[in-house]
């Protein structure tokens, strides 16, 4: 981490980023278990590293989740219900479907260990921060509507910090939405949209429909898509992209209106990481040369 300021106040943040990046660093650091090494990390005026009672009120989910070698998950979940005061079983049951509370401890993997994690810290009763590393990408397929609805809800009260290097996770998470490169939180973005966080660059808009050839003829009289592709190995599915998402939609709709086709799925496609890094990187590359312009003149 480096030179990174920031406040982050009662609501959801999301901060896209990889490992190498110094996600899992940040994640450790917002739950007291590192110190940073200069500066300072406060929560209500309190450091959660040197403060027991700071630490308390953090739910926290961690890059790698060291939990009891003996013990079942039954005992376990039954001994932090007892420290925590909070029906931990429930929300094994809610976030975590899949773990059989018969098992032992040991024989958890490391996901099953972080999606332990996750329903612990998704069913703490009032925490001040929840921070959380990657969690829709540990959270059982089953649960993931419920975790969201359970973060959007904790943002209500608490700050919520959530690292992710997936672009697609923090478009459903939602909330503020940073980009951190190399340790540097290099840019705030409204959202995680194409317009906002890969400004300038093509949309590709991914259609499923009952009849691809008809959908792809029509929108070939429609203004506004510069490529198409036709992917037969997902049944029939088209790749559209364009300068401007609004008006690719646009002419799917009217498109399928004209064909008399029937649109199954249209998603957004994400872009990978890199991507928006290059998107940061021509951003701060043509604020430099207006800054320069604007010197000159």
């Amino acid at each position: 981490m480096k030179n990174v300021s920031a406040l982050f106040g009662v609501g959801v943040h999301v901060i896209l980023g990889r490992e190498a990046d110094g996600t899992g660093d940040l994640i450790e650091l917002c739950a007291g278990l590192r110190l940073p090494r200069r500066g300072r990390l406060l929560l209500d005026r309190e450091a959660p590293s040197s403060s027991p009672g700071s630490r308390q009120r953090i739910a926290s989910l961690l890059p790698v989740e060291d939990l009891p070698s003996q013990g079942s998950l039954e005992s376990w979940v039954a001994e932090l219900a007892r420290l925590q005061g909070v029906g931990t079983a429930a929300s094994l049951q809610r976030f975590a479907p899949g773990l059989e509370r018969s098992r032992p401890v040991a024989s958890l993997s490391s996901t099953e260990r972080r999606q332990l994690a996750l329903a612990v810290a998704l069913e703490h009763p009032g925490p001040k921060l929840v921070a959380l590393h990657d969690p829709l990408a540990v959270v059982h397929p089953d649960a993931v509507e419920a975790a969201l609805e359970r973060i959007r809800e904790l943002g209500t009260t608490a700050v919520v910090v959530i690292t992710t290097a997936s672009v697609m996770d923090a478009r459903r998470i939602g909330g503020a939405l940073y980009v951190l490169e190399r340790g540097v939180l290099v840019r705030k973005v409204a959202h995680a949209w194409p317009g906002a966080i890969t400004p300038g660059l093509e949309v590709c808009l991914v259609v499923d429909c009952d009849s691809p050839r008809e959908l792809l003829a029509a929108l070939a009289q429609l203004p506004g898509v510069e490529q198409a592709r036709y992917d037969t190995r997902h049944g029939g599915r088209l790749e559209l992209r364009g300068p401007d998402l609004e008006t690719l939609a646009l002419g799917v709709s009217r498109a399928a209106v004209a064909a008399t086709v029937r649109i199954r799925m249209l998603r957004v496609a994400a872009p990978d990481l890199d991507v928006v890094h290059g998107a940061s990187a021509g951003l701060a590359h043509a604020a430099y040369r207006a800054a320069q312009a604007e010197k000159r003149r």
